[in-house]
């Protein structure tokens, strides 16, 4: 038994090596029992490889020729280069695949040891080495050149990139569109990316895949598409390309020049400076994409614009490169050095603003301007005036007009940091006729006359009144009034223009044109109306029916008159039509108020409408008229009845017999009322007809004082039967006086 099994060994190992020698794998099986006895023994053969052909790129083709397999089951194959793993579609140890062919790819340059290795269940048989030498490795590496170094900013440069391997050569298998992402330059300061035209020609972005075309290795520009690049920020750029694994190991250096100036960029040392301060400005001179126009230089003319005048008419300055300050909107003479001027450096450029505003600052100089103004804030100054308003400029007299009171800087902007309560006064209006004095409210509320102080709340430099700050002013007197707010050094340098208009009519006021009238002769009334506090009430107008008192009738009975508007005497205590024409009713052609009194003497006039009247009576004094007249005076009769009026012509009736009549003479004037200081003593005699006596003539008048005898006449009737006498008082001169006596 020993012996089989050792002749079995022996002939195991022959196989063996047969197997080595040939090429080619055995199988011996063996089963269960005892003795000994040879199984049945196949082979696995081994692959030949029919082509091992390199390729320009690092790739190899292999074939090969399928091995049958023992039995049922396929045979797999897999292959190694330089007794390592391929790449490629080629299999592995790992992963056999029942193919005969496949590309190795990613192959170095020399000369590559190729085995195909034929897999069967747990037998494998192994090639003959196959060599295959690569001269044109695999795409490591890109090469980059432009059509020009210096491009300058946006304009095309036309790239070359040429596909290379680690020997750099040009791998001509490089073909078709491929995805490069560019890199190495950065976006304009306008925000204008570097882009390259892909093969539709379509600007992409740096950073974003580009599908460029190549053809043998190579991408070129054709027209304007596959690799048109445009760089916008000016200076040094160093272009790269990558696409996977395949990148630029030394970048395209560029140096990309400024545009010409396209616009102006503004700068200030401060965007919120104080009104009337100096700013100090930087002008930039950029191209289209933001870069500075460094070839823009010498002086320039700009003219600025942006800011307005203050609300007190000063103009917003720029100043020039000698320093001479120059309105907006004018042309300024500024000086560039390479794209810049610097009101610092002597450029010009020292901006001054007036108007607190949202100012946005622009410069321009033909075509070329700012396109985005600058923002700048100017502030307030301190408080150095006020400013007044008012609901209206119009007010009723006595009515409340709120008032908003701004504290203004030097330049007219509100003065924001004036807050708080402070103490005004008011000035700039009067105390109306009848002595009512202008106020202002307080913050309290209270009103205070114009003249004293005033406590005022201010809100960010402004009091309104109709928010609680004080204010609302109320003036009585009808006048073109310049109201004004002072508190110290600061105070209103242009007043407020108020015109308050007189109220409703509530009283009349008399006057005429003379307070000593002639008893007989005609004077002017002039009839006011005003309103409470004694403003002509101009809103009272038209024919208006006015009742007229005070005045007594004369001595002779008389009594006073008006005359109306169509000129008619109307006596006192009649309605007398009398125009008014805004609230005055003055005469006119001896119409409206042409009064004519009778009585001398102190009196007095007062008028009526019956709703409105004099709150005061006109005072005349009314002088007698010119002596015309001797006039009976101090009558007494006896018995009988004396009738009256008994002045110029006097009965006496029922005197009865030997009755008596005394009485005195008097001079007088047209009207009855006695005269004084006739400067000569005047005679008087007393006559009656036939019948009676008369004794104590004549009587005599005073040269001076009233004109009135000391002495009197005595009239004596017939003592029987009936009479009729007169009695006649005559001066030469004088109209004569009667008295008639009957029984």
């Amino acid at each position: 038994m020993k012996r089989g099994i050792r002749s079995s060994v022996a002939f195991t190992v022959l196989a063996t090596l047969a197997i080595a020698m040939v090429g080619q794998a055995l199988g011996y099986f063996t089963g269960p029992g005892s003795g000994s006895a040879a199984a049945a023994v196949t082979s696995l053969g081994a692959p030949t490889i029919s082509a091992a052909n390199p390729a320009v790129g690092g790739t190899v083709g292999l074939t090969w020729e399928a091995v049958t397999p023992p039995g049922a089951k396929s045979v797999t194959y897999y292959v190694t280069r330089d007794g390592g793993e391929p790449a490629g579609n080629c299999p592995t140890a790992k992963a056999p695949a029942a193919v005969t062919s496949c590309q190795d790819a990613g192959v170095a340059v020399g000369e590559h040891s190729y085995r195909v290795v034929a897999v069967w269940g747990t037998w494998t048989a192994a090639s003959v080495a196959k060599t295959a030498s690569v001269t044109v490795g695999e795409a490591v590496k890109f090469t980059i050149s432009g059509s020009t170094s210096t491009p300058e900013a946006g304009a095309a440069v036309n790239l070359t990139i040429t596909a290379k391997d680690a020997a750099n050569s040009t791998v001509t298998t490089y073909t078709g569109s491929h995805n490069l992402v560019f890199s190495g330059a950065a976006s304009s300061p306008g925000g204008n990316a570097p882009t390259v035209a892909d093969g539709s020609g379509t600007a992409v972005a740096f950073g974003s895949a580009t599908a460029l075309t190549f053809t043998s290795g190579v991408a070129t520009v054709s027209g304007a598409t596959n690799g048109v690049l445009r760089l916008y920020r000016a200076g040094a750029a160093n272009i790269g390309a990558t696409s996977g694994s395949v990148t630029t190991p030394t970048a395209l250096a560029l140096t990309v020049s400024t545009g010409a100036a396209a616009k102006f960029v503004l700068s200030a040392a401060t965007t919120t400076p104080a009104v009337g301060a100096t700013d100090e400005l930087t002008i930039t001179a950029q191209d289209t994409y933001g870069n500075t126009a460094t070839g823009y230089a010498g002086s320039h003319s700009l003219v600025f614009s942006g800011a307005n005048s203050s609300p007190g008419g000063n103009a917003p300055t720029v100043t020039n490169s000698s320093g001479t300050a120059v309105a907006f909107g004018s042309s300024t003479a500024v000086t560039f050095t390479a794209g810049v001027a610097e009101s610092s450096k002597g450029g010009g450029g020292k901006a001054v603003l007036y108007k607190v505003e949202s100012a946005a600052l622009k410069a321009t100089e033909g075509t070329i301007t700012t396109p985005t103004g600058l923002a700048v804030t100017p502030t307030p100054g301190a408080a150095s005036k006020f400013s007044l308003a008012a609901t209206t400029a119009t007010p009723v007299a006595g009515a409340t007009d709120e008032l908003t009171i701004t504290a203004q800087d030097t330049y007219g902007n509100t003065a924001t940091g004036y807050a708080g309560s402070h103490s005004l006064v008011f000035s700039g209006a009067n105390s109306s006729p009848g002595g009512n004095a202008p106020t202002v409210t307080n913050s309290s509320g209270t009103a205070v006359a114009f003249g004293a102080a005033t406590a005022i709340t201010f809100t960010a430099g402004v009091a309104e009144s109709s928010k609680g700050g004080g204010g609302k002013a109320v003036l009585y007197k009808v006048e073109s009034a310049a109201l004004k707010a002072t508190e110290g050094t600061i105070a209103t340098p242009t007043a407020l223009a108020v015109t308050p208009t007189a109220a409703t009519a509530g009283k009349f006021v008399l006057t005429s044109s003379t307070t000593t009238p002639v008893a007989g002769t005609a004077f002017n009334l002039t009839i006011t109306a005003q309103d409470a506090y004694g403003n002509t009430a101009t809103g009272y107008a038209g024919a208006k029916s006015i009742t007229f008192g005070g005045a007594t009738a004369s001595p002779s009975g008389t009594l006073p008159t008006v005359a109306n508007n169509a000129g008619t005497a109307i006596t006192f205590g009649s309605a007398t039509t009398i125009t008014f024409t805004a609230g005055v009713a003055a005469v006119a052609e001896a119409k409206n108020g042409v009064a004519t009194l009778y009585r001398a003497g102190a009196t007095s006039v007062t008028a009526t409408d019956g709703t409105i009247a004099t709150a005061s009576a006109l005072s005349l004094t009314v002088s007698t008229g010119t002596a015309t007249r001797v006039a009976v005076s101090e009558l007494v009769a006896s018995a009988g009845t004396v009738g009256s009026p008994c002045l110029f012509t006097c009965s006496v009736t029922t005197l009865g017999n030997s009755g008596t009549i005394k009485a005195k003479a008097t001079i007088t004037d047209a009207n009855g009322n006695i005269v004084s200081n006739l400067g000569l003593a005047t005679a008087v005699t007393v006559t009656v007809t036939l019948g009676g006596t008369i004794t104590g003539s004549p009587l005599t008048i005073p040269a001076t004082g009233s004109a009135v005898s000391s002495t009197q006449f005595t009239y004596t009737a017939p003592s029987t039967g009936t009479y009729s006498h007169t009695i006649t008082l005559t001066a030469v001169g004088y109209t004569s006086a009667t008295v008639s006596a009957s029984r």
